[in-house]
């Protein structure tokens, strides 16, 4: 089981109009191996979007982009209102800034 913690930050755009995401961030840590680790789950607040990226730290968490079961790309992932993506980054990583690039532009959160 993993220790969650809910992080919560500021919200900054590329452009002038209002973000048509909600972004959750996760610390998290591997209860086997200890090590750190974050999720990050990007939620459609817009009638349709798609999430093309989704960038820790300036790039240097890596994203675990593969579904563990079917083996695909989790993104790019074609959202519509209320629905919802998430993806792992593997550790050592503890997010400072996440940055969310979609169809309608990108997004930052800093922590």
């Amino acid at each position: 089981m993993a220790v969650i913690f809910a992080l919560t930050g500021m919200l900054i755009g590329c452009g002038e109009s209002e973000p048509n995401i909600d972004i959750e961030t996760y610390d998290k840590v591997n209860q086997i191996f200890g090590i750190k680790y974050v999720e990050v789950k990007v939620k459609a607040i817009s009638d349709e979007v798609t999430v093309e990226d989704v960038i820790v730290n300036r790039g240097n968490c890596k994203i675990e982009n593969k579904n563990i079961l079917t083996g695909k790309s989790i993104l790019p992932k074609k959202l519509k209102f209320g629905d919802s993506v998430s993806v792992s980054f593997s550790g050592p990583c503890e997010a400072a800034q996440v940055d969310v690039v979609t169809s309608d532009g990108s997004w930052t959160v800093s922590y």
